[in-house]
């Protein structure tokens, strides 16, 4: 018989520049699969700051965990999203946040951003925080504070943010899918890959792609 004390695992996923939270939905309908309950978080891209956002998302994080209906509360992220989420770890997070898979994040910058910057320099000061130069926001930013745990994925065929760029210091695990920036989003493979890590803090190095892991920790708890 079920308890009735059982609270699901909740998963925000949080989208990408110019993009929006609908681009996350199959990812989330994957996810759900797996035994959680699923967030699509949106936001305004072009403006403001990575910072400011970062605070927003931060509150809606602790919102979302005052409301007492969630055992933990994971984040999944596409990439500026992985900006904003970085943003929110300096911030004050409930006990409940969980663990975070970001997916083609520039951590250490986009070479594109630094390329549109004569056309989208004064449109979009967010994008320009993305640049790959030193002095950017992005590489200003520090790396992941303890306790987080934090997984991320690169894409094998990214044309905005070089593979090594993807990378952050204090990252528990790195791995790459095949796809390009945002379509790898929506393969079976990266799916596997957000699930497993968010059920135990690595990624698959021999995943099949067209299936999702046992469910285990979830179904447990029920």
């Amino acid at each position: 018989m079920a308890s009735n004390s059982y609270k699901p695992e909740l998963v925000v996923l949080i989208h990408g520049i110019g993009s929006t939270k609908w681009f996350m939905w199959p990812l989330a309908r994957r996810i759900e699969r797996a035994g959680y309950v699923t967030r699509l978080y949106t936001y305004f891209t072009l403006w403001g700051s990575n910072r400011r956002n970062g605070q927003v998302f931060a509150a809606e994080l602790r919102s979302l965990a005052a409301s007492g209906r969630y055992a933990r509360i994971h984040v999944v992220a596409h990439s500026m999203g992985s900006i904003v989420t970085r943003c929110a770890l300096e911030e004050e997070l409930p006990v409940e946040f969980g663990r975070v898979v970001m997916i083609g994040p520039p951590n250490r910058g986009s070479h594109m951003a630094r390329r549109l910057e004569p056309i989208y320099g004064r449109i979009s000061p967010t994008l320009m925080e993305l640049k790959d130069t030193p002095d950017s926001f992005v590489n200003q930013l520090p790396g992941v504070p303890e306790p987080y745990e934090v997984g991320v994925l690169a894409a094998s065929r990214d044309r905005m943010i070089e593979h090594s760029n993807t990378h952050v210091e204090g990252q528990r695990d790195h791995h790459t899918v095949r796809g390009m920036h945002t379509a790898s989003l929506w393969t079976p493979a990266c799916a596997e890959q957000v699930v497993h890590f968010l059920q135990t803090g690595e990624f698959l190095k021999d995943a099949a792609t067209g299936k999702l892991p046992p469910i285990q920790e979830v179904e447990a708890a029920r």
